[in-house]
């Protein structure tokens, strides 16, 4: 799964990825982005693609008060659970990112963290993602989609993120494409073997700890 990651790159750097003018407010880097927060998010609509911060933990605008709110979208199920369908079909969004914590199981020490990333400098990544936009009385919210974990990764968590490659970025924002098939033909994922790992102080464990250092080396 994905229940922590980092952003702290710039409002700029999103929009120079993804080939847009965008003069919005910059962001405040976050290191230790918890569910239940805000981060921004990127989508296409009838005025182009948007750069918005949003709610993490999903809801589509047909369930009630008490419904759950996922954080995470399996990839193997997301085009077919009710819950999440029409999301994939018709709102599909880009989720930047620079790393993201897992922790794993070590027998005598617990869950040890570990912070994934692309590069030493964690060079920007964009996470596949659902969303459900902004309506009457309900805010726009997200969910990051994840898949099974590379052979590289899987020894610290068995799933992870699905990161798309650069190339990718339109076809997924692209709602012209509603099937499954035609989502799967024009993406692919990130070589999760290029991927860097290394663990990191148990402080990321509070996500009140929020500083540069949660994504340096323990």
């Amino acid at each position: 799964m994905c229940g922590r990651y980092s952003f702290y790159d710039s409002r700029r750097r999103i929009a120079e990825v993804l080939g847009v003018d965008d003069d919005g407010p910059e962001f405040t880097p976050h290191y230790n982005i918890p569910p239940g927060t805000h981060p921004p998010v990127a989508w296409q609509d009838d005025d182009g693609v948007q750069i918005r911060q949003c709610l993490w933990g999903f809801r589509p605008p047909w369930a009630g008060d008490d419904a759950p709110r996922p954080i995470n979208a399996r990839a193997e199920k997301v085009a077919t659970s009710p819950f999440f369908r029409h999301a994939f079909a018709r709102h599909r969004c880009l989720v930047p990112a620079n790393g993201w914590f897992e922790w794993q199981a070590q027998e005598g020490k617990g869950k040890v963290p570990y912070y994934i990333t692309h590069g030493e400098d964690g060079q920007l990544l964009m996470f596949a993602g659902i969303y459900d936009p902004e309506r009457e009385r309900k805010e726009a919210n997200f969910a990051i989609i994840t898949q099974p974990a590379s052979a590289s990764l899987a020894h610290i968590h068995p799933r992870m993120p699905l990161v798309l490659d650069p190339g990718s970025y339109g076809a997924w924002l692209d709602r012209s494409l509603t099937e499954r098939d035609a989502v799967k033909q024009g993406i692919r994922s990130r070589n999760a073997e290029d991927f860097l790992h290394w663990t990191v102080s148990t402080r990321v464990n509070k996500p009140q700890n929020d500083d540069a250092s949660i994504v340096h080396r323990s």
